[in-house]
């Protein structure tokens, strides 16, 4: 909800479907973004998250103090028990940390709109509470075509269909949200579609 002056969305969706444009869209207007991959990266740096990996999914994840963040990926989108482990380490001190980066956009005072980029927005045990969830959407096939072309990681189309298809039951709490954005089309077409929500501010 809001916080103080400044409003705050949650930005969810699956993995392909156009969450980082979005958020890229907003930031233009002046919205602070709070990206949950980033917090996600920032809690795997933390030794109790790589020991409870290490306890609970296997030690070889784990080497020279960093998770090996390719691994664990291949296993856990292809181990829906795998990816509940991981989900269940995770999801609470990504709560916590999303909830302290907004309480501190809110005590500066200079923004006012934050977005909370998460795909697992629904899925937290304590979501940061928002005045907005908007879900951005796209086919499974445009999904797939933009993990390969846009991945930084060498993901392949094989890869790709395995994320998509780990997130195949998620689709009801994407239709929870106040506002879908479909984008199987052009950026400018997203734009457009996006920049209709800036007054829902």
């Amino acid at each position: 909800m809001s916080r103080g002056k400044m409003a705050v969305w949650a930005l969810t969706g699956p993995a392909g479907a156009g969450k980082s444009a979005v958020s890229a869209i907003l930031a233009k207007q002046g919205a602070a973004i709070v990206d949950g991959d980033r917090l996600g990266h920032e809690l795997l740096k933390r030794p109790e998250i790589q020991a409870h990996i290490a306890r609970d999914l296997g030690s070889g994840y784990i080497s020279d103090g960093k998770v090996d963040r390719g691994a664990l990926g291949a296993r856990v989108f292809g181990d829906p028990a795998a990816l509940n482990l991981l989900n269940t380490i995770m999801h609470g001190p990504l709560s916590a940390l999303a909830a302290e980066k907004l309480d501190f956009l809110a005590a500066a005072g200079e923004h006012e709109l934050a977005v909370f980029e998460a795909a697992v927005y629904f899925l937290l045990p304590s979501p940061p509470p928002v005045d907005l969830v908007v879900a951005v959407v796209a086919s499974p096939e445009v999904r797939q075509q933009r993990l390969v072309d846009r991945s930084l990681d060498r993901v392949t189309a094989e890869d790709a269909r395995r994320r998509i298809e780990a997130q195949a039951g998620m689709e009801s709490h994407w239709a929870r949200a106040d506002e879908i954005v479909v984008n199987d089309g052009t950026l400018d077409e997203l734009e457009a579609r996006t920049l209709r929500l800036w007054p829902r501010q």
